[in-house]
């Protein structure tokens, strides 16, 4: 089975400001250590290196706490950059410093209704699965879908209202083609019977968050099940200590722009 995305080439991060317990969460986990985020930052950044990946880390934003969390601004597809708003006020504006490193690319703003966090995108294999949440709206749906659908005709792009967890990504991705890896936390009324879904234990679930690069899947360090089912499905897994910001409600692939 073909994926949507081709393979990635390039990975645009920005480094966390000293202030970024300062950022938005629910997990109620307590503060993060920030020298003991910088340590899994630093290895988070070079694991993409070995990967091939061309990448370019930004440097740290005071004015937004939440601001390495790049893939909440933007969705990239293929030769698009589609500029979200968030449907957190205190999160808006930190697309416009990334703009010019994506100038590259055909960027298209959302429109003023539109509220939309690129964690609640999630490409699969053969559809695009867009989270609707407290960051994201239908409006915000209905824009990415049609920026979507000029790039490629007949895209399948399903709305997925969901709860129990802050982005549809925190709770569902696509492991493999057509494998799911679902934290019970969320719920949702989607029918998800197209594809294979691996429900985690509950002291796993925010391991549902996993990151395939070309070959290679990344998933949160000391969650046995998920390194199992990786290992069945992936050429390559690699396990990586996300602790830090999984306290401030991030994971795996929130901390980059990969395209």
């Amino acid at each position: 089975m073909t994926h949507l995305l081709p393979p990635f080439k390039r990975a645009l991060l920005r480094r966390p400001a000293d202030n970024f317990a300062d950022g938005i969460t629910a997990a109620q986990l307590g503060a993060p250590d920030y020298d003991a985020a910088m340590r899994q930052y630093e290895t988070y950044t070079q694991a993409l290196r070995d990967c091939g990946l061309a990448v370019i880390v930004l440097g740290a934003d005071e004015r937004y706490p939440d601001g390495h969390f790049v893939e909440d601004p933007f969705v990239i597809f293929h030769k698009l950059a589609f500029h979200c708003r968030s449907g957190a006020l205190s999160r808006r504006g930190e697309g416009e410093s990334l703009k010019p490193h994506l100038s590259h690319l055909r960027v298209v703003d959302a429109p003023a209704d539109a509220y939309i966090d690129g964690g609640d995108v999630l490409f699969c294999a053969d559809r695009v699965l867009i989270g609707i949440s407290r960051r994201t709206n239908r409006a915000g749906y209905e824009a990415l879908r049609s920026a979507l659908r000029s790039v490629m005709a007949g895209i399948r792009v399903d709305a997925v209202p969901f709860s129990g967890v802050l982005h549809l990504k925190s709770g569902l991705t696509e492991l493999a083609p057509g494998v799911l890896l679902h934290d019970p936390a969320l719920r949702t009324a989607y029918d998800l019977s197209w594809a294979r879904v691996i429900t985690l234990p509950p002291k796993e679930g925010y391991a549902a968050d996993v990151m395939p690069v070309n070959g290679t899947v990344f998933v949160a360090a000391h969650c046995p099940v998920v390194y199992k089912a990786a290992a069945e499905c992936c050429e390559r897994v690699v396990a990586l200590d996300m602790s830090e910001f999984v306290k401030m409600d991030g994971g795996l692939t929130c901390l980059s722009l990969r395209y």
